[in-house]
């Protein structure tokens, strides 16, 4: 799975989970508050070597492929048929880098911790599911397509070649995305309605992440770095 949770012994892995999504958030606006272009180019550039250190090199390679297409577009309209390279590297800096702050808390937190460290912050189990959920929404159908698509290539479905014979594809692999897609939805409503979700009962986690003295660090630094940031563009 590139997106999702990838086990390993990386340094994001290790984190709290409101470390990172606090990460996704300075990144955002870092991005746009950052003199442009160094500073969006600097901060993907960051964000890259972090994800290096992190030991999660297949969330470097999907950024990249997310993000070639938008350079390529800021490229055509900025640069070759326009005379503002400037703009097409801001534009593009900063897409990378919210790209690649997203990918790297997608590949790092766990859902079932994201989970626990809601509930003891007293967020309703529903809201704290649908939270978790929605961050794992895409890994699961990106999971999913390539299962659907490992199995129609051993009925002897032709999914490669020319661009006509890609499209008469699509079909045979969408339909059971999409049916299987629904049907999940359908198993875990009832899977949550048995395990008692909508029971006013506050839910105790059995074994919440440790909220480190260097996670709050981190939160805090952060905090005050992207409002250092923002301050100082706005009085500049």
């Amino acid at each position: 799975m590139i997106l999702g949770f990838v086990p390993g012994t990386g340094a994001l892995h290790r984190l709290h989970p409101f470390t990172g999504l606090s990460l996704a958030g300075a990144v955002v606006v870092l991005a746009f508050a950052l003199p442009a272009p160094g500073g969006a180019i600097g901060l993907s550039a960051a964000l890259a070597v972090l994800g290096l250190w992190s030991r999660l090199p297949r969330v470097l390679r999907t950024a990249a492929v997310f993000a070639a297409p938008f350079w390529l577009f800021l490229s055509l309209i900025h640069v070759v048929f326009g005379d503002d390279p400037t703009r097409a590297l801001t534009v593009g800096g900063q897409i990378t880098a919210i790209l690649l702050g997203f990918l790297l808390v997608l590949a790092s937190v766990h859902p079932g911790r994201l989970v626990d460290a809601l509930l003891e912050k007293r967020v309703p189990f529903s809201m704290a599911y649908l939270f978790a959920a929605t961050l794992q929404a895409v890994p699961r159908l990106q999971a999913r397509a390539g299962i659907i698509l490992d199995a129609q290539r051993c009925r002897g479905l032709p999914v490669n070649g020319p661009p006509w014979r890609r499209a008469r594809a699509v079909v045979p692999l969408t339909i059971p995305l999409v049916l299987g897609a629904l049907a999940e939805v359908d198993q875990r409503a009832i899977a949550l309605e048995s395990r008692g979700v909508g029971t006013p009962a506050r839910r105790t986690p059995l074994a919440p992440p440790e909220d480190s003295a260097l996670d709050r660090s981190i939160r805090v630094s952060l905090l005050i770095l992207s409002a250092g940031v923002v301050l100082i563009r706005v009085i500049g």
